[in-house]
């Protein structure tokens, strides 16, 4: 009798344990979500700023970018690229490819501001207004926070994945590990 109590009592904290250890990774999944979504919103920033920036008062939306300046034009387009990325990141939440598609995204726009920002003077004035450039460099630095805070919180879920307790049943509970961007 006594040994099927000890038994009983194995199973249970073999099953208290395994829903500690689901529960945990849950959260910790939960926090990179919404680290994703911090992301996300701050890189939706860069677009609302080109777009504020080059709409003509009374005529809509931006642009078409066939009559902007080409390096107006490639940002207008990496911009788009970003925003593709970032919903697809979101449909297939912390998996690999889709995260590296938008890091590499995010990076090309960075590019292609630097680029832009380059471009001489002409009469008209700078290629980037002085305003624009102190609000792109303030979003690029939340967008670097929340990054670097993303980065960190899937950092430690993967180590909690192939932890050596854990690693013997996250296979069965579906936990994969995540992306980073």
């Amino acid at each position: 009798m006594s040994g099927s109590v000890l038994l009983w009592i194995l199973l249970a904290l073999a099953i208290f344990w395994g829903v500690g250890v689901y529960n945990r990774l849950m959260r910790m999944r939960a926090r990179g979500f919404a680290a994703l979504g911090s992301v996300e919103k701050h890189m939706r920033q860069y677009g609302e700023l080109v777009s504020a920036h080059l709409a003509v008062p009374g005529a809509g939306p931006a642009p078409i970018a066939e009559y902007l300046p080409p390096e107006w034009a490639q940002l207008l387009t990496l911009l788009q690229t970003l925003d593709h990325a970032l919903k697809a990141a979101k449909g297939t939440p912390l998996s690999p490819e889709p995260l590296a598609l938008v890091s590499d995204a995010f990076d090309a726009v960075q590019n292609a501001w630097l680029n832009l920002r380059e471009v001489p003077a002409d009469l008209v004035g700078p290629a980037v207004p002085a305003a624009m450039q102190l609000q792109w460099d303030a979003a690029t630095a939340k967008v670097q926070t929340a990054r670097g805070g993303f980065n960190q919180i899937l950092t430690k879920y993967n180590e909690a994945i192939v932890q050596f307790p854990a690693r013997l049943i996250v296979g069965i509970l579906g936990f994969k590990p995540a992306g980073l961007l």
